[in-house]
């Protein structure tokens, strides 16, 4: 717990296709969340989709958004991932959370 402000944080990694940026942005301003982010433009990997990395073999990017926040926030966050996994079921949506504290 962040002892200073007593507000639980969790830190949420968004890992997405670069093609479904404008969803995601979309999706934050209309709900007004991950208003405060750091964003990471060009992620390369390999996950459980085709790797993303690229080059010519696999010229698609991946952008990476972490994102500190309380668990209301947290929750919104889900229902965006969840939204937006239904409507591309085709592409990966990665999203890992682990609890955060401020220093």
């Amino acid at each position: 717990m962040d002892e200073i402000n007593g507000i639980r944080r969790v830190r949420m990694e968004i890992i997405f296709s670069q093609a479904l940026e404008e969803d995601f942005q979309q999706e934050f301003a209309e709900r007004r969340v991950g208003l405060h982010f750091t964003k990471i433009p060009s992620v390369m990997g390999a996950g459980y989709g085709n790797p993303r990395l690229g080059d010519s073999v696999w010229p698609q990017l991946n952008a990476m958004y972490i994102i500190y926040c309380d668990r209301d926030e947290e929750a919104e966050l889900k229902a965006i991932i969840k939204k937006l996994r239904e409507k591309y079921p085709t592409e990966c949506v990665g999203c890992f959370i682990n609890e955060a504290e401020e220093f």
